[in-house]
């Protein structure tokens, strides 16, 4: 689309803005498809462990049952390196809130039904789950998102602390926030085993992004998969990337080809799956002549990521280009903890670093 020159100020067509109004614009879990199964899923009622058994009886002999997926007989995926996509390729268990099972069944209320009828042994493990800046395992990540330099230090800012008229240090913590937009993330899955093809429809804000990690996952050409959003209902970053529910969903559409298969978060749900913005803990300090002109700026920052996947907010950066001084240090440091994922979020690490 050609944006006219003399677009400011005008009064402009949105071009889905009548779909929208009139309720037309469909999205993900809307599409009409014949005979859909419904997916609820199972789980993790601890954060770190094993599952010993799996008692899946009770669910199957619910009336409209169709089939309930564990590790022990989901399809094996070609590519596992990424643990937030290994969804029920093993027994282990990482965060609470982990998939572990998942009802297929005629009816989302028989799923949901179900699923909570399937029974779940696990051996627990210790499990560590408050951000703590004196853990010992505190890391320095390799780059932050998606690939700052972690630390930086320019001139002596110690030095310039010391010798500063005027200095100011204080401690700041940001508190874990979540996406919830109006559209849960929701996919619809249909496998056709004869053609070798995946059709998503998914809600999603980067089609080629999750078609190309979901090919990855499933060992598929990326010419085999077609993801399909020509709507959604918001995402604000957290339907940037790909999400363990879409993998999921495809999951299941392989255990029963050529039968399309719903999924659509609970609102509940969306707290534990689909990424959040990580708590912090910033030290800032400043120093600054008697006049307010800053000589040293330094601001560290500690925040959390999952055990069993790395991902580093970019908290302090903003701090590296905001304000003019001629010192400077900025780092960021993990504590890795049994807790889902932190992930893309509206304005990524900058907001709680900007403040």
């Amino acid at each position: 689309m050609t944006i006219a020159p003399d677009a400011m100020g005008r009064s402009l067509p949105r071009i889905e803005g009548a779909q929208k109004v009139a309720g037309t614009a469909r999205y993900a879990f809307e599409y009409p498809v014949v005979g859909p199964l419904y997916l609820h899923p199972v789980q993790s009622t601890i954060a770190r462990g094993r599952v010993t058994a799996i008692d899946t009886s009770a669910a199957e002999a619910l009336d409209g049952v169709v089939a309930v997926l564990t590790h022990e007989t989901a399809t094996r995926m070609a590519d596992t390196s990424d643990a937030e996509f290994a969804v029920l390729q093993d027994d282990a268990v990482g965060f609470r809130g982990q998939y572990v099972a998942a009802v297929l069944a005629e009816r989302s209320e028989t799923a949901r039904e179900a699923a909570e009828l399937v029974g779940v042994t696990y051996d627990q493990h210790d499990q560590h789950l408050e951000l703590d800046e004196d853990s010992p395992d505190l890391y320095t990540p390799d780059v932050v998102n998606p690939n700052y330099q972690t630390d930086e230090t320019v001139g002596d800012p110690e030095a310039a602390l010391e010798s500063a008229p005027v200095t100011v240090r204080q401690t700041y913590t940001t508190a874990m926030t979540h996406n919830n937009p109006m559209e849960p993330h929701t996919t619809v899955a249909t496998w056709d085993a004869e053609d070798g093809r995946l059709t998503l429809f998914d809600s999603t804000q980067g089609v080629s992004v999750v078609r190309t990690a979901v090919a990855g996952v499933f060992g598929l050409e990326a010419e085999s998969v077609d993801v399909i959003a020509p709507h959604v209902g918001g995402g604000f970053g957290s339907k940037g990337n790909l999400h363990a529910n879409t993998v999921l969903t495809a999951l299941a559409a392989m255990a029963v080809p050529g039968r399309a298969v719903k999924y659509a978060l609970t609102r509940q749900q969306m707290f534990d799956l689909v990424g959040y913005r990580t708590p912090t803990i910033q030290h800032v300090a400043l120093g600054a002549e008697a006049d307010g002109r800053l000589t040293a700026i330094v601001h560290d920052v500690v925040e959390q990521t999952a055990r069993f996947k790395e991902f580093a907010e970019q908290t302090a950066t903003y701090s590296r280009s905001m304000y003019a001084t001629p010192t400077r240090r900025t780092s960021h440091r993990l504590v890795p903890l049994d807790v889902g994922v932190p992930s893309w979020m509206r304005a990524p690490g900058e907001a709680p670093g900007s403040f």
